[in-house]
C-alpha cells in the first residue's frame, strides 16, 4: 500500500518563490498514494492556494508554510474534489493566539450561473438536491457552510477571544464576462483571459477551460516578478489552455489514463466522458509545446494510486509532444524558482 507524502520533496531551496503540489490525485473517490487537488503558490513569504481538495488543511501544515501566510484561494470549479476542504480551511484553521487564519482570505471562485446543463440523454436525473437554487457559486457554498456550523462557530466566538469566522471569508463569485457569450449549454468560447486578482507580488487572470457539463470551470495564471505559474484546473484539450499558458515557467495540468479505466471495465459511456471533459497526458505534452511552456507538472493525476501507472509512463506520454521538464505530481512536492 502506497504510503500518504507527510513532508516536502523536490526542489528544497528557500526562494522567493515557489509552487507546492500538496495534493495531486482526481477524485472524487479517494485513493491511496495521493490526496485531493491542491496547489500552492508561495511568493515572498505571502501564500495563494488553487483548489482545496480533499487532505488539503492537513497538507497546507505538513508543507511547513504558515496558514496566517494565506492572502488568497482560487477555486476552478466546483466539483467536490476541488473543494471538499474549502470550507475546512476556516474551520479548521480559524486561528487563535497568532496561530492559522487571523485576517480575511479573499476567494475567488465560479459565481452562480443561474442554469444547469441540460440532462444527459437518456438518463432520468434524480431530485435536484436544491430545486430553489440548483447552481449556487462560490460565495453561497461558503455562507451555506457557514450557516451549516452555526452551533460550533457560535459556541467557540462566545466562549473564545477569537474573531468572527464569517468575517474572515471575503468571497468573490467569478463569471466570464458577457462578451464571451458562454451559457451552461454551450460550447465552451475561444477567449482572451481576463484579470481577476492583483496585488504587489501576483497578477492572476482566468479562462474558461472544457469541462463539460460544469459551467463555469476556470484555469488560472498567475504572473510574478520570478516567473508565469498556470493552472489548467480540469478540462479537455482547449486552445484557451494554450492562451493562458503562453510563455509560462511553469504549467500545472490535469491529465486522466483513459486507456487504464477502459482495462478495468469502464463502462463506455464513462470513458466517453473523461474523453470529453480531461486531458490524456499525450495532448498536455503538445499543449504545453504549442504554448511555449518551459516546464510542465502533471496533477490532478487519475488514476490517483501511483501503483496503476507508473511515473515512467506518464512522462514518457508527455515527453511524446514536449521537449521541456516534466514533473509527475506526488504530495507535497516542491518546485523552486530563483530570484530574477
Amino acid at each position: 500500500m502506497p504510503q500518504d507524502a507527510t513532508q516536502l520533496t523536490g526542489d528544497l531551496r528557500s526562494t522567493r518563490t515557489r509552487v507546492i503540489l500538496l495534493g495531486t490525485a482526481a477524485g472524487p473517490y479517494p485513493e491511496p498514494g495521493r490526496q485531493g487537488c491542491a496547489s500552492l503558490l508561495v511568493v515572498g513569504g505571502r501564500s495563494y492556494l488553487v483548489d482545496a481538495g480533499y487532505g488539503t488543511v492537513r497538507k497546507f501544515v505538513q508543507s511547513g508554510v504558515m496558514m496566517s501566510s494565506l492572502a488568497a484561494t482560487f477555486v476552478t470549479h466546483l466539483h467536490s474534489d476541488h473543494v471538499a476542504d474549502l470550507f475546512n480551511l476556516f474551520l479548521l484553521g480559524w486561528g487563535t493566539g497568532g496561530h492559522g487564519l487571523v485576517s480575511p482570505v479573499k476567494v475567488f471562485g465560479p459565481g452562480n450561473p443561474h442554469a444547469l446543463p441540460a440532462s444527459t440523454p437518456g438518463v432520468t436525473p434524480a431530485p435536484l438536491a436544491n430545486p430553489d437554487n440548483p447552481s449556487p457559486g462560490t460565495s453561497e457554498l461558503l455562507a451555506g457552510a457557514v450557516g451549516a456550523w452555526a452551533y460550533d462557530l457560535n459556541i467557540r466566538t462566545r466562549y473564545n477571544s477569537r474573531t468572527g469566522l464569517a468575517s474572515l471569508i471575503e468571497a468573490h463569485d467569478v463569471l466570464p464576462p458577457a462578451d464571451t457569450g458562454a451559457t451552461a449549454d454551450a460550447v465552451t468560447p475561444d477567449m482572451e483571459p481576463f484579470v481577476v486578482f492583483e496585488d504587489d507580488r501576483v497578477r492572476v487572470s482566468a479562462t474558461l477551460v472544457k469541462h463539460p457539463p460544469v459551467f463555469p470551470s476556470f484555469g488560472y495564471r498567475f504572473e510574478t516578478e520570478d516567473g508565469v505559474f498556470v493552472f489548467s484546473g480540469d478540462t479537455a484539450p482547449h486552445e484557451n489552455v494554450v492562451r493562458l499558458a503562453a510563455g509560462a515557467d511553469l504549467l500545472v495540468h490535469e491529465t486522466m489514463h483513459i486507456p487504464y479505466y477502459a482495462s478495468i471495465g469502464y463502462p463506455q459511456a464513462l470513458l466517453d466522458f473523461f474523453e470529453s471533459s480531461h486531458t490524456p497526458p499525450e495532448d498536455v505534452g503538445r499543449i504545453a509545446r504549442e504554448a511555449g511552456a518551459r516546464q510542465v507538472a502533471l496533477s490532478h493525476i487519475g488514476p490517483g494510486d501511483p501503483r496503476e501507472v507508473s511515473d515512467r509512463e506518464w512522462r514518457r506520454a508527455v515527453r511524446s509532444g514536449f521537449g521541456g521538464e516534466v514533473v509527475v505530481g506526488h504530495d507535497l512536492h516542491q518546485l523552486a524558482f530563483p530570484q530574477r
